[in-house]
C-alpha cells in the first residue's frame, strides 16, 4: 500500500517541475575536469575571456573581481542570462502595461470629451437646419415683399386711373352747368 502513491505518481507522469537557471560553474588551474578549484562563477556574472581552445573545449576568462582561471567553453554566451533578460522585459513589460493604463485612461477621457460635445454637435446640427430654414423664410419674405409692393403699385395705379375717371365725370356734370349758368348772367346782364 505504500508504494501506490509512488506507482500511481508514475503512472500520470509524475509531478511536473522545472530544471532551474542558476547554475555555479567552477573555475579551475588549469582547462581540464579534474584541475584545482580556484572558485565559482554563477549564471549572469560578466566575464572577459582571455584565450580559448573552442567552444567543445575550455576557455580561460577573468571574473569581474579580477580572478583568472578555465571553464567549460559551452557555458559562455554573448548574451546576458535568460535570467536577467527576464528582469529586463519584466521591466519592459511593466512599462509598457502602465503606459497602456495611461493611453486607456487617455482614450476614456477623450470618449467623456466626445460623449460632452455630442449635444453641442448636434446643436450645430440644428443650427444649420434653422439657418436653411431662415434663409428660405427670408426669400419667401422678400418675395410676399416684392409682390406686395406690385399690388400697391397697382392699386395706386387703379386709384390714381379711378380718380381721374370720377375727375372727368365730375368736370363732364360741372363744365356743362358751369356753361348754362355763365349764359344766364350774360341774359341778365343784357337784360
Amino acid at each position: 500500500m505504500l508504494l501506490l502513491p509512488a506507482i500511481a505518481c508514475a503512472q500520470d507522469g509524475g509531478k511536473q517541475q522545472y530544471i532551474s537557471d542558476d547554475i555555479s560553474i567552477t573555475v579551475r588551474d588549469g582547462p581540464r575536469n579534474d584541475a584545482a578549484s580556484v572558485g565559482t562563477v554563477n549564471s549572469g556574472d560578466k566575464v572577459t575571456v582571455l584565450e580559448s581552445l573552442g567552444e567543445a573545449s575550455f576557455a580561460r576568462i577573468r571574473t569581474a573581481d579580477g580572478r583568472s582561471g578555465w571553464i567549460t567553453a559551452r557555458y559562455l554566451s554573448s548574451q546576458p542570462a535568460a535570467k536577467d533578460r527576464t528582469q529586463g522585459l519584466q521591466t519592459e513589460l511593466t512599462a509598457s502595461r502602465n503606459q497602456l493604463k495611461s493611453l486607456q485612461a487617455e482614450l476614456d477621457a477623450a470618449q467623456a470629451r466626445l460623449e460632452g460635445a455630442r449635444p453641442a454637435m448636434e446643436l450645430a446640427a440644428d443650427n444649420e437646419k434653422l439657418k436653411t430654414e431662415l434663409a428660405t423664410a427670408q426669400q419667401q419674405n422678400e418675395d410676399a415683399q416684392i409682390r406686395t409692393n406690385e399690388e400697391r403699385a397697382k392699386r395706386r395705379t387703379l386709384v390714381t386711373g379711378a380718380a381721374l375717371v370720377g375727375g372727368g365725370i365730375l368736370l363732364g356734370l360741372i363744365l356743362p352747368l358751369m356753361g348754362r349758368s355763365g349764359g344766364r348772367r350774360k341774359r341778365r346782364n343784357e337784360l
